[in-house]
Order: C-alpha cells, then structure tokens, then sequence
C-alpha cells in the first residue's frame, strides 16, 4: 500500500472529472455525429472550412477512443491510486499518456488543416487542460513510483 496524499487525491478527483467531461461528450458525439450542437460544442471549427470527410473521420476517432478506451484506464487509475495500490499509480502513468500525446495531433491538424480557429482561450483552456492534467498526472505518478 501507498500513502495517500492530499496531492493524489487532487489528481485522481480531477481525473475523474476531466475523463467524465471527456467521456460524456464523446458518447453525444457518438450518437448525434453530424448534429450541429456536436459540431459546435465538441468538435470545434467546421467542417466547410476543411475537407468535412477528414474533419468528421477525425473527430469520430475521438469520439470512438476516448470513451472506450482512455475513460476506464484513467477511472481504474483514479480508484486505484485513491486506494493507495500501486497499480493505480502505474495506471496513472499510462493513462497520463493520451491526455498530452493526443494534444500534439490535435494542434498540428487544427493549425495545418483549418478544422478549428479559435484564439487563446481556446488554446491555452480548452485545448490546453487536456496536456497540462497529462504532464502533471505522468510527472505525479512516476514521482509516486520511482
């Protein structure tokens, strides 16, 4: 057992709020695609100021990924690592991985392919949460194991 911290439970309560905001989203993208509140509140840009096939393949990858696949790791990562196991924290560190490795494809296609426009309350809160959580969840874990 590992001692639990005010520090992880900071990052595990804010995990959990940041992949159930993700993971919610998501499932709306899932089933309301094409939806214009979709696009304007999950996707971002538009899809006619870009090529709408690429814009709506990238976002579903997205709406696909996040829910499925990031969303139980970083749930289970969270649990685990306010249980104080050690497997919560090596899931941390895992999970950590897609919230800033993502944020690099995110921003070469939204500068390179137009897909979104925003200023930068866009880019330093919106886009930039997401790696900002990843990095310090990543850096907190391996700390914790280490």
């Amino acid at each position: 057992m590992m001692e639990v911290t005010a520090a992880t439970w900071i990052v595990a309560l804010i995990g959990l709020g940041l992949i159930g905001l993700l993971g919610g989203l998501q499932l709306v993208a899932l089933f309301r695609p094409r939806a214009q509140w979709t696009i304007d509140n999950i996707y971002g840009g538009s899809p006619d100021a870009t090529d709408p096939t690429a814009y709506f393949a990238f976002n579903q990858a997205s709406a696909w990924a996040d829910p499925f696949l990031l969303a139980p790791l970083q749930i289970a990562a969270s649990i685990g690592m306010l249980m104080g196991e050690r497997w919560g924290f090596l899931l941390g560190l895992m999970a950590s991985v897609p919230f800033w490795y993502t944020a690099v494809f995110f921003y070469i296609w939204d500068r390179d392919l137009g897909f979104r426009k925003n200023g930068l309350g866009y880019w330093v809160v919106t886009w930039g949460m997401w790696p900002v959580f990843g990095i310090v969840e990543g850096v907190y874990c391996f700390a914790r194991l280490a």
